[in-house]
């Protein structure tokens, strides 16, 4: 039987405290104040953040070593075009399931997706499948393909 190690008993410990914070009834107040695009600049500070201490402690995601802060840029972009696709939470999917944009939380909208459908929606406001196949489709892609040249050193940052 597989033993875990220090770090990872750590880790798992260090979920759980995140999360127990995350979750208090003030945070989850505090979010709810806030823009979709503000709320998810929290949650990306917060993600960012751990991603770049656990690859100080030698973190390994397939095989690959995060060395640099544009290497953690790119995984997390990465990791941003990934949660677009699956996160369904929308005014377009509220619309779809529900029949109207109305009523839901602003935390609702405060994910990759729901960030990204404000934007294209305040840069180009109108037809909601433009705004679906922006979101959904184009958005994941350009941002996938610039985390994939960071991560491959294909690009650089300034300063990193």
């Amino acid at each position: 039987m597989a033993r875990l190690s220090a770090r990872e008993v750590g880790l798992a410990v260090a979920l759980g405290g995140i999360g127990f914070v995350l979750t208090l009834r003030e945070f989850v107040l505090f979010l709810n104040g806030l823009t979709p695009l503000t709320g998810l600049l929290v949650y990306y500070l917060i993600l960012f953040a751990v991603i770049f201490t656990l690859s100080r402690l030698d973190l390994v995601i397939f095989g690959f070593k995060i060395r640099s802060v544009a290497q953690t840029v790119g995984v997390t972009l990465v990791t941003f075009a990934f949660f677009i696709t699956v996160n369904w939470t929308t005014p377009y999917i509220q619309y779809v399931s529900t029949g109207s944009m109305n009523g839901a939380s602003p935390i609702f909208y405060q994910s990759e997706d729901g960030v990204i459908y404000y934007l294209w929606s305040f840069l180009l406001p109108g037809n909601v499948e433009v705004l679906r196949i922006l979101t959904y489709v184009v958005s994941p892609v350009l941002l996938a393909l610039l985390g994939g040249m960071l991560i491959s050193r294909k690009v650089t940052l300034r300063g990193a």
